[in-house]
């Protein structure tokens, strides 16, 4: 009888370790506890959810970014698999699915890191967001990568 509660008991404290154990729900953005999480890419305080990032490991890590363009420069420099990529939409302020959303590269658009990136949900926003301004880029998810890609080449090509 001793025998059979021990093994039910180490039963029910494996079954909770497992339980607790699971991964994140990649479905959903990554929670950001503006004012107190850190950036993954800068190591800064996030503070401005309109222009916050974020992402989930196919491990269930979450990585979190007070810039999306430190989100993407990231990216290119830590090449990981990654379950879901989370963007803040710049006119609603909605967590919306990075590889569906539109971005516009403004180098007047004060960001956090300074990289000028904003979010939109539809190309249409993207581009009104974009109307009339000089060197001012409409680009979809897989061009940013490309992208921020290729910078950190050419800064790896520099640096050695």
């Amino acid at each position: 009888m001793k025998r059979w509660i021990i093994l039910t008991l180490l039963g029910v404290v494996l079954l909770l370790l497992v339980a607790c154990g699971q991964s994140a729900d990649t479905n959903t953005p990554p929670e950001i506890m503006y004012g107190q999480d850190v950036c993954d890419q800068c190591g800064m305080i996030i503070s401005e959810e309109k222009f916050a990032a974020a992402y989930w490991t196919v491990d269930g890590e979450a990585r979190r970014f007070d810039d999306i363009g430190g989100m993407f420069a990231y990216i290119a420099a830590n090449p990981e698999e990654a379950a879901s990529y989370w963007v803040h939409d710049i006119t609603t302020g909605d967590w919306i699915r990075a590889e569906e959303a539109y971005y516009v590269s403004d180098s007047d658009l004060m960001t956090p890191m300074g990289f000028g990136i904003a979010a939109c949900a539809t190309e249409d926003q993207a581009q009104a967001l974009a109307y009339g301004k000089e060197n001012v880029m409409v680009m979809s998810f897989a061009k940013m990568l490309s992208s921020s890609k290729a910078m950190d080449e050419m800064q790896d090509d520099h640096s050695g």
